[in-house]
């Protein structure tokens, strides 16, 4: 039977919305303006140094811990304060609330209502075991899936070939049923590539690709391709 596994950063739970909704509340709470010319600056520094920490963890250099007690001390330098403990309580804060909000990208949640009543679901993700598994609850999805793989409990990370591998022997699938759908071109498509899983490339942006590579615009367009 097929076992169709999503990444859920990007693709299923909207990072950029729920992420930018938290900095608006930092920004205020912490009265950030006495550091950034305005919220836009604020979010926009966050987003730049944030996806230079999430390369690093995904190359291997940085481990979990790098992320997520220094991530604001990055930020914040940036407009030279060096006030680590205001970095340390952005850090905690937005560890705290960001999980905790539930928008989810367009058709989401249609598209495993419907998906999940022919096949077996399932997450891989590079993210953390205590802030996946509260993203999934918060919401309200996480009754999709029959497993939760991540990097910490596979102890590889996407491209990895290891972390698919996993995920085959903790399903008990066989590597011909087993396909990931994901937004990240290098980790979910080139690393199923790698492990022989089928994978198909979540597409929003509408970035130009073969078109041998299988992949969708919308999430709506999933069911099509399996039904």
């Amino acid at each position: 039977m097929i076992k169709l596994f999503f990444d859920l950063d990007h693709t299923l739970w909207d990072y950029e919305t729920n992420s930018r909704a938290t900095l608006l509340d930092l920004y205020s709470t912490f009265e950030l303006h006495r550091f950034f010319s305005d919220e836009c600056h604020f979010i926009q520094t966050f987003e730049r140094e944030n996806q230079q920490l999430w390369h690093r963890y995904n190359m291997g250099e940085i481990d979990k811990f790098e992320i997520r007690n220094n991530r604001f001390g990055y930020i914040m330098n940036t407009v030279n304060n060096s006030d680590l403990n205001l970095a340390k309580e952005l850090s905690n804060q937005f560890i705290i609330e960001c999980p905790m909000k539930k928008a989810l990208m367009p058709n989401a949640r249609q598209v495993l209502d419907k998906l999940s009543n022919d096949f077996e679901l399932g997450i891989i993700t590079n993210g953390f075991d205590d802030t996946q598994n509260i993203k999934l609850k918060f919401s309200e999805i996480d009754h999709y899936f029959n497993w939760v793989v991540t990097s910490e409990s596979s102890g590889h990370r996407k491209p990895a070939k290891g972390i698919f591998d996993f995920t085959l022997d903790f399903t008990g699938g066989s590597v011909e049923d087993m396909v990931i759908i994901g937004d990240n071109l290098r980790t979910d498509v080139l690393g199923a590539y790698n492990a022989g899983w089928k994978s198909v490339w979540y597409n929003p942006l509408k970035e130009s690709i073969s078109r041998s590579q299988l992949q969708v615009f919308d999430l709506i367009e999933l069911p099509a391709l399996f039904m």
